[in-house]
């Protein structure tokens, strides 16, 4: 275990990790950031929406953001956080290499793991012509023909949305009976419905090509999903009780139920935008900061209202 009491232990290093070092490195307060290295936006390649950054690669994001950050103090630490439990009134942070971080609150923008349908080839082309975000990448293939896959998580508003971006639409329910609600969406946003089980999709020179059972290929400039995810809170086990953060998060700054434990980005209640995960990461740090300020200082601040889910 290292000697040092930090103020904060931020596990996960993406847009919310950062967004918090930022804020708590200017706030004069001793912080470690532990990172996995593997966010799953990492397959996109790039991150759009970012004022200065628009459509910079995300490994270009994180060492640039790292260097900024660095000037104030944080350190940064590669590796794999496995636990994150009380003791006492501090927080221990064990990673796998490094061992055990004592500090009086953790951030914890871990992130979630998307699952990937079923579908054979779907995964290798995540971020490479198959995309979940429309505001990340319908830009770059604007007024294609898109597919949307619709067999496992619905996806009637993903494509509605995407009518912003093109007129020419085929939703695949891969042989998923299909409500009479979603239909009518469907409908009156003019795409077409493809009910055929698919076999297979795979890279094709005009974008994606989706080979159904029937025999038949469908080729989309692009295809998109939505995905089902998981949250990544293993390391909080069996500290966290509830199914995720969301469920004890307790206000809009990130606090939980779980002494001095903060949320941030995509495990909190906010979308999950890069921009937004970096603003959370921000509020997080601003209600830990004010919180240690009011254990430092008694009286010095207001009293938090009760706390609500």
């Amino acid at each position: 275990m290292t000697a040092e009491l930090y103020d904060t232990v931020i596990v996960g290093g993406g847009p919310a990790g950062l967004g918090a070092a930022l804020y708590l490195g200017r706030s004069r307060r001793r912080v470690a950031l532990v990172d996995s290295g593997d966010a799953r936006n990492m397959a996109a390649g790039v991150m759009h929406n970012m004022l200065t950054n628009d459509g910079v690669t995300i490994a270009d994001f994180r060492a640039r953001a790292r260097a900024e950050i660095s000037r104030y103090g944080v350190e940064f630490v590669d590796d794999e956080v496995i636990s994150v439990a009380p003791e006492g009134d501090r927080l221990v942070t064990v990673a796998k290499e490094s061992g055990a971080f004592r500090s009086r609150t953790v951030i914890y923008a871990a992130g979630v793991r998307s699952k990937v349908p079923d579908v054979p080839g779907l995964a290798a082309l995540w971020g490479k012509g198959v995309f979940e975000c429309p505001y990340c990448h319908a830009y770059e293939v604007r007024d294609g023909h898109f597919g949307v896959y619709g067999g496992a998580v619905p996806g009637e508003c993903l494509a509605a949305t995407l009518t912003a971006w093109t007129s020419s639409l085929t939703y695949l329910s891969d042989r998923r009976e299909l409500p009479e609600e979603e239909q009518g969406f469907l409908t009156a946003s003019g795409v077409k419905i493809v009910p055929e089980k698919i076999a297979s999709v795979a890279a094709h020179p005009d974008g994606v090509a989706v080979d159904l059972t029937d025999g038949s290929v469908l080729t989309f400039t692009a295809l998109f999903l939505h995905m089902d995810t998981e949250p990544r809170v293993e390391p909080l086990r069996p500290w966290l009780q509830a199914a995720d953060l969301t469920e004890v998060q307790t206000d809009e700054r990130g606090r939980t139920s779980l002494p001095r434990l903060y949320v941030a980005g995509d495990l909190g209640k906010n979308m999950q935008q890069a921009a937004m995960a970096a603003a959370s990461g921000g509020l997080a740090a601003m209600a830990v900061n004010a919180d240690l300020i009011r254990e430092d200082r008694p009286g010095a601040l207001y009293d938090l209202p009760p706390a609500a889910h």
